[in-house]
């Protein structure tokens, strides 16, 4: 599937609402957040593509994403392994901020590779 091909999505707005706004049908969200869910595809393009604006397109994933039963494997990020390397001098100010989702993880100073392997395999299972 190319984001070219602006014909992905076939009967998206199904009507419009008194004050002008589209009214979208199931099939054509489901179809559309299944599109931008394929790998290297910008949500931004396909919404644009499509008259959606990128926000509500954003929306509807994570609506998806959320909704019970939803493939969770999907739309996860990797993980890059954490290594530790003498060549690299940690000082005592250094620091570090990982946010995943709704978890922010600060880290201060020095920082052991297997603990925060640890911590990040629990926000990661936490999600």
């Amino acid at each position: 599937m190319t984001e070219r091909d602006g014909s992905i999505v076939q009967g998206l707005v199904v009507g419009r609402k008194a004050n002008g706004r589209s009214v979208y049908s199931r099939a054509g969200k489901r179809a559309l957040v299944e599109a931008a869910l394929e790998p290297g595809v910008s949500v931004a393009r396909l919404a644009m593509t499509h008259g959606v604006n990128a926000n509500l397109l954003r929306k509807w994933i994570r609506i998806h994403q959320a909704a019970p039963g939803a493939p969770r494997d999907a739309a996860k990020p990797a993980l890059l392994p954490v290594l530790s390397s003498p060549a690299i001098q940690r000082t005592a100010e250094s620091s570090l901020e990982i946010v995943i989702g709704d978890a922010t993880i600060r880290l201060h100073g020095a920082v052991d590779a297997q603990q925060l392997r640890t911590v990040m395999d629990c926000v990661m299972h936490r999600r």
